[in-house]
């Protein structure tokens, strides 16, 4: 990871932020097990002020890195678990009655949505349709309709979650205004261990969580980010990849609206940043797609098919031979439980070696720990079928 000194930024008290930014991430790293994408994915959803639309099954700590994030930021936080009953004064606040007896339709925000730096909203496909229409203006101008004018809001984002995207026709413009998608899994069996310790210290010793940002470094930030953006559309390189990544997307059967494209150079700017690179790079870029281009869980393993084809991450090539060494480990196995031989066990033994090995000899990479996690789960799986075959030839050894 590079320095955030060497980010080249017209501002001297830029760096104090970045230094900030990089304390945030790894403390809230350091918290949850396996998060680092959904970290990255609140991270830039914070920075760059875009909403965020977590998936995935109860129990995967989406509301809890939430909740912890806005902690180690000071902010006022809204949290709400939307039904289908949901009205809009639970959200905005319910009417002031003296100013209704003026004659005036004022509502009481104080500790509503309208007050939050950061909202989060549980079960976004179940809120109605008024509350999706109120929504969608909040989203869109940050702004709510109280009496007869509007009024600005200090939301810096609005993070969202489900257990399953909606397949009406009706909620496709609102999913699509969630720029920032995130399919969330249950943590592995190689890191169960790992979940239990910090799970109950956690739950037992309450850890006090000291703010490490501000309010105020975070709009810092987003004035980088802006001024990223613009230089990153006059990036000839980047740019014409990221049109091809598109043209690619599309054949492929995923349609990224105008919108989306236009503020994939956003998101782009502010991964450049999260990782501290001194310009936006075709990583960057890369990893915008994994956030922006995925409409349900499908399309993960096309959109990171287009990537490879690409060329578009530096780290690809070790990417594909990670991918082959868990492609030949997994064939092994297959044919060890299918002809259950000696042979097929060495095999095993040999190709499980081996991949051991080459991930002992990987860089030091935080964008590799999603595919690493992967052969490690193999890995498990390997290990535990190398035993019980072992366990069974000793036995037959000694003749039982």
């Amino acid at each position: 990871m590079k320095a955030p000194a060497q980010i080249q930024t017209p501002n001297p008290n830029t760096t104090q932020v970045f230094q900030k930014l990089i304390l945030l991430r790894n403390s809230l790293v350091d918290m949850f097990v396996e998060r680092e994408n959904e970290i990255t994915a609140s991270l830039v959803s914070l920075i760059s002020g875009e909403p965020m639309i977590m998936v995935g099954e109860p129990g995967t700590a989406k509301t809890k890195i939430v909740d912890t994030l806005a902690q180690f930021i000071n902010a006022r936080y809204f949290y709400y678990l939307l039904t289908r009953f949901t009205e809009p004064d639970e959200l905005l606040g319910t009417l002031d009655i003296r100013a209704l007896r003026e004659g005036k339709y004022v509502r009481i925000t104080k500790n509503r949505l309208p007050d939050a730096d950061i909202v989060f909203l549980d079960e976004i496909f179940k809120a109605s349709s008024a509350v999706r229409n109120i929504l969608l203006d909040i989203m869109l101008n940050r702004r709510f309709l109280n009496g007869d004018s509007y009024h600005e809001l200090p939301m810096l984002t609005l993070y969202t979650a489900s257990n399953e995207i909606s397949s009406d026709e009706e909620d496709q413009a609102f999913y699509d205004r969630l720029l920032i998608r995130v399919f969330v899994k249950p943590v592995s069996m190689t890191s169960w261990k790992d979940l239990l310790i910090r799970g109950i210290n956690i739950t037992a010793r309450k850890p006090i969580i000291k703010p490490i940002m501000t309010r105020e470094d975070i709009l810092a930030l987003r004035e980088i980010v802006m001024t990223r953006a613009i230089k990153l559309s006059e990036n000839t390189k980047i740019m014409n990849k990221y049109i091809e990544a598109l043209a690619e997307l599309e054949s492929q059967g995923i349609h990224v609206s105008d919108r989306r494209k236009v503020k994939g150079l956003i998101i782009t700017a502010t991964i450049s940043i999260i990782y501290f690179e001194e310009a936006p790079s075709l990583d960057s870029l890369a990893d915008t797609l994994r956030f922006i281009a995925v409409h349900d869980e499908g399309d993960v393993e096309k959109v990171e098919k287009i990537i490879m084809k690409l060329g578009l991450s530096s780290f690809y090539q070790t990417v594909q031979k990670l991918q082959t060494l868990e492609a030949e480990l997994k064939n092994a196995l297959r044919e060890l439980k299918e002809k259950r031989t000696l042979d097929e066990l060495k095999k095993v033994q040999l190709y499980y070696k081996r991949t051991v090995a080459e991930i002992k000899r990987l860089p030091k990479n935080p964008r590799l720990l999603p595919y690493i996690k992967s052969v490690k789960n193999t890995l498990v799986e390997a290990r535990n079928v190398i035993d019980e075959y072992l366990s069974v030839l000793r036995l037959e050894n000694m003749g039982i």
